[in-house]
């Protein structure tokens, strides 16, 4: 048996009994606002965005790739 508690949670939208969905006026400014964001980060974002899509890609391969750059150094090295 569910006792009723004194925190259920309470708010209201402001949807007025339409569906609290985001309007296509909404989207655009929102997208506005991102690209002005995304400029003001200057020029050096594309490569923090590379280097997480990176670290991302490597992180989860470690011992591989610590294994190729290895190799390659080796190579390297038997060929100089």
């Amino acid at each position: 048996m569910s006792k009723p508690t004194a925190f259920a949670p309470r708010w209201d939208t402001s949807s007025f009994g339409h569906p609290a969905d985001t309007s296509p006026m909404e989207c655009s400014v929102l997208a506005d606002h991102l690209s002005a964001c995304s400029r003001s980060r200057g020029p050096w974002q594309a490569v923090r965005q590379a280097s997480a899509s990176l670290r991302g890609f490597v992180v989860p391969r470690m011992l591989t790739t610590t294994l190729v750059v290895a190799l390659i150094a080796g190579a390297a090295w038997l060929v100089s």
